[in-house]
């Protein structure tokens, strides 16, 4: 008896802890809208995740625990049902090196928008750099660095990230 009553109570927490995140992300989405970001409100946002910068994000689409977003002037566009796993790195600029002579912390970022289209999924630990555009149904693999566009409904993957296969 006492077996089923702690599986009951833990079968509670559990249902608990998962409405509570529900909710802790709606205030996350809110607190992001409130401070400018163009978020639809059925996004997901997990934990530990840091955005900056001009970002859109489509509806339904979701972003996994410690993402970094940083949209610059440039931007950072998300189409809807996109899905971005754990420790993905999406940045708009990078930081000028053309002068020697010249600290790089002193010489101007060069921007360009990134663009990520519907039903996309990016899977962990990926870099997405400035001026990219995946295309829509695409795949990124896990640890990638893309720094070029993606075509819609492929797969890619690796450093730099190359063409793989399509999507069957």
């Amino acid at each position: 008896m006492f077996h089923k009553i702690g599986i009951a109570i833990r079968s509670l927490i559990k249902t608990v802890i998962v409405q509570l995140q529900e909710e802790f992300t709606t205030i996350k989405v809110s607190y992001y809208r409130r401070q400018g970001f163009d978020i639809h409100k059925t996004v997901y946002i997990a934990s530990n995740v840091n955005l900056k910068g001009k970002i859109k994000i489509g509806e339904g689409s979701s972003l996994a625990q410690n993402c970094c977003l940083s949209g610059g002037n440039e931007g950072i566009e998300i189409g809807n049902d996109v899905m971005i796993a754990p420790n993905v790195i999406i940045i708009a600029f990078s930081h000028g090196v053309a002068k020697n002579g010249v600290p790089m912390s002193k010489q101007i970022d060069l921007e360009a928008k990134v663009i990520i289209e519907d039903d996309v999924w990016i899977a962990s630990n990926c870099t997405i750099a400035k001026g990219v555009r995946i295309g829509k149904g695409a795949v990124i693999g896990a640890n990638s660095f893309v720094n070029k566009d993606v075509e819609p409904y492929c797969i890619y993957g690796g450093v730099p990230a190359k063409f793989i296969k399509e999507r069957a």
